[in-house]
Order: structure tokens, then sequence, then C-alpha cells
């Protein structure tokens, strides 16, 4: 699953969902759109605030081989 899917399964906006993982809305803009690529630490607050393990996070796409952030 993506970051962007998972925050919308729980309704929260970007700025819910940085607010969480103490981050900014910017940036999960950008990582959502692929522009950025998280940390292990920042890839972990958000697993965090989705409630969702990081492995979740990391399973590629049904589209292409790559993470899914």
């Amino acid at each position: 699953m993506t970051i962007r899917q998972r925050r919308q399964q729980l309704g929260y906006s970007q700025t819910t969902l940085a607010q969480r993982a103490e981050v900014t809305q910017g940036w999960i803009s950008r990582l959502e759109n692929r522009v950025e690529n998280p940390t292990l630490n920042s890839l972990t607050q958000i697993a965090k605030a989705l409630d969702v393990e990081v492995i979740d996070l990391l399973s590629p796409r049904p589209d292409d081989h790559a993470a899914s952030y």
C-alpha cells in the first residue's frame, strides 16, 4: 500500500498526517509524488502515524518494482 492510499483510507489530510508524523505537509506531498525518498527514521514515523508496519509501506506496487511510498 502507498502512504497516500493509507492516508486516504484513514481520512487524513496531508496536514493531519504531517502533524501526526512530526514532519511538514510539503514533505508529505513530495514523498507521495515520489519527488523525495524517505529515510528509515522518517518512514518509521509515518508508519506509526498511519498505524501500519514499515514493511507495509515498502511492498512493491503491482505496476512497478519500486517501493510504494
